[in-house]
């Protein structure tokens, strides 16, 4: 029987080489972020954490200082740049507790938000995120971070949401409801397995990116934005 989960904070060279190890092996990649960049984030106030089954690391996470992202200059956010749980430990409620965890050292150390991106395409994560978690969408990116090569994403476009989770003016993380669309909204729908769509049906994979940032584009030109995700799992855009 495992020992129970432990979620220690980094802050050594050791600690950030383990981030590493981590994002490499959930996202097969080399060097997905190297432990010099995650040493100097932590020296200057980000946020670094490995969550440990025993002996073991099972799960990690990486977040960057930024700008305030209000009206207020004087308020910071923390972008939280990669979090991730090994594959033997994937659906056993490890991603929720490493967010917790980092939303309670953002208000601890004065952070008014923590943003991070996930794409659009991916139906789980926009439930975690937006439901589970209460995050709200700020904007979409059309290939957010250029064409990525690691093991998930290779050859992919990496369109991106934005979403922005309340730290300071929010007692505690509140999940949210699903919402149901009214008249007017835009409605833009996700793929029920899109990983599993990649992997036996890369052409319909891509059609399904292109519609989804045709009809977001349009939607934020013509002056939408999303207001949350429905019982289907579509996003709801709605005017002003």
């Amino acid at each position: 029987m495992s020992n129970p989960l432990r979620i220690q904070l980094a802050h050594s060279p050791a600690d950030a080489a383990l981030i590493s190890q981590v994002f490499d092996e959930v996202w097969s990649v080399k060097t997905m972020v190297s432990p010099e960049i995650i040493v100097a984030s932590l020296h200057n106030g980000a946020y670094g954490s490995v969550v440990w089954d025993g002996d073991v690391p099972v799960a990690a996470a990486f977040a960057i200082v930024g700008k305030s992202l209000t009206k207020q200059p004087s308020e910071l956010n923390l972008h939280s740049h990669a979090a991730g749980v090994v594959q033997s430990h994937a659906g056993q409620g490890i991603g929720t507790q490493l967010k917790m965890h980092q939303w309670q050292w953002a208000r601890e150390n004065g952070f008014a938000t923590i943003t991070w991106s996930f794409d659009p395409l991916v139906r789980r994560n926009a439930w975690f995120n937006m439901v589970k978690l209460g995050a709200s969408v700020t904007n979409y990116y059309q290939n957010f971070y250029g064409e990525l090569d690691d093991g998930i994403n290779a050859g992919e476009q990496s369109d991106r949401v934005l979403v922005q989770w309340q730290v300071l003016a929010a007692g505690e993380p509140q999940s949210l409801e699903v919402v149901t669309e009214q008249v007017g909204d835009v409605v833009i729908a996700t793929p029920d397995d899109i990983e599993s769509l990649r992997k036996n049906n890369k052409a319909e994979a891509q059609m399904w990116r292109a519609r989804q940032r045709a009809a977001f584009e349009e939607a934020i030109g013509n002056g939408f934005s999303v207001r949350g995700l429905n019982a289907e799992y579509s996003y709801v855009l709605s005017r002003g």
